[in-house]
């Protein structure tokens, strides 16, 4: 395969105008590889081959082709390597989503809803908007056909995603389901599903293909049939985001309200936000003749919903980042009320929004002490942040 030209003197490209200005929606032009994005702000990827850099708040987004939303891929942090992308022009985009909604929880489901009545109304600022899913989570699987027989390690379940909203008879469309096998002598004993799902039309069967790492591939596999069924009817599985809005002053106080025919659904936004300050609101004492006590901020982790078979609810959807502060001790060794500390990084929390406070708590890195060690208080704030994104033309 023959490689760029290439030698010394002879690297990267710069940044360069790869569409004339005056065709309408046709990519950006570019003269530098460096942009800089507030709260809220979004860019799309040009049309190319790039290597991307997010600095430490910014996400990496692409055009999902079953919600026909867009879906955070990748994420900031302290050191991220260029990421490459290859776009369209229109399939991804990098923004800053810090202070704004990236995801919803549904905290009950509620009984008696209809997709084409069922709303969700918004309070708070923002501007985003929101589409609800009801019903067609899948909740139940069986064997059809036998369990199978010869595997050497589990078969790979691959479940299809439900219809994308054009063609979905709800309009709306679905997320898709995931789940793995366990076997046992060679045939497969269950299929768990790590997320339900929404929005499927029907159920459907699959057939459990080996995995191709399988020793016994070669040998002689009888393949597995596994049916799966819908559930949730009438209740509220799932909420789009399919507007992020304007970024939130305060973004745990955006609010959502499930509207329609049926009863007692709650849903709640999730948002994504960074330290903006911490302050000493009680004395902390005890630290000796450390100049600096350093805290990171634990928590905020992807919030639960009512829905235990999600990824959600499993923690394997999204982690937080920790934020890092310095705060300055007085001569005695003791934080002072009122005292600022230093961000050296604001990390990346998800917080449930409907006005529930932030599930971020402080832990202290402290260095010798002499005496008993009283931890203090901080008052913090939570909200969003600029970044710099890198856009460097790729080979």
């Amino acid at each position: 395969m023959p490689a760029p030209l290439s030698g010394p003197g002879a690297g990267l490209n710069i940044a360069q105008n790869l569409y004339p200005s005056q065709i309408f929606n046709s990519g950006y032009d570019f003269g530098s590889n460096q942009v800089a994005l507030n709260s809220g702000d979004e860019i799309p990827v040009p049309s190319g081959v790039w290597y991307i850099g997010l600095g430490f708040y910014l996400t990496l987004e692409y055009l999902d082709p079953v919600l026909g939303v867009w879906i955070s891929t990748a994420c900031g942090t302290w050191q991220t390597g260029p990421i490459y992308v290859k776009s369209d022009g229109f399939n991804f985009r990098v923004a800053n989503r810090t202070a704004c909604p990236v995801g919803g929880i549904v905290l009950t489901g509620g009984s008696s809803y209809v997709q084409a009545t069922t709303t969700i109304s918004v309070t708070g600022g923002g501007g985003s908007t929101w589409v609800p899913i009801v019903g067609g989570a899948l909740v139940s699987a069986s064997v059809t056909g036998g369990f199978g027989a010869g595997y050497g390690v589990p078969p790979i379940v691959i479940i299809p995603a439900p219809p994308p909203p054009q063609s979905n008879p709800n309009g709306v469309g679905g997320r898709p389901a995931t789940g793995y096998a366990t076997i046992s002598g060679g045939s497969v004993t269950s299929v768990v599903l790590t997320d339900q799902g929404c929005g499927y039309p029907a159920g459907f069967t699959i057939t459990l293909l080996p995995n191709p790492t399988d020793p016994n591939i070669n040998v002689g596999i009888t393949n597995a049939l596994w049916s799966f069924t819908t559930g949730f009817a009438g209740s509220i599985t799932g909420i789009v985001c399919t507007n992020p809005g304007n970024a939130i002053s305060t973004p745990q106080n955006l609010s959502l309200t499930v509207g329609g025919a049926g009863t007692n659904a709650s849903v709640a936004p999730v948002m994504l936000a960074t330290l903006t300050a911490a302050s000493v609101q009680t004395t902390g004492s005890g630290f000796g003749n450390v100049s600096v006590v350093g805290a990171t901020m634990v928590g905020g982790f992807y919030p639960r919903g009512s829905i235990s078979l999600s990824r959600e609810f499993l923690n394997i959807f999204a982690r937080p980042r920790p934020a890092q502060v310095s705060l300055a001790t007085t001569g005695t060794g003791s934080l002072s009320i009122g005292t600022v500390g230093t961000i050296v990084d604001g990390g990346l929390y998800f917080l449930q929004g409907n006005a529930v406070t932030p599930n971020v708590y402080p832990g202290f890195i402290e260095g010798a002490s002499t005496t008993s060690i009283v931890n203090p208080g901080l008052a913090t704030t939570m909200g969003g942040t600029q970044d710099v994104v890198t856009m460097q033309p790729a080979p």
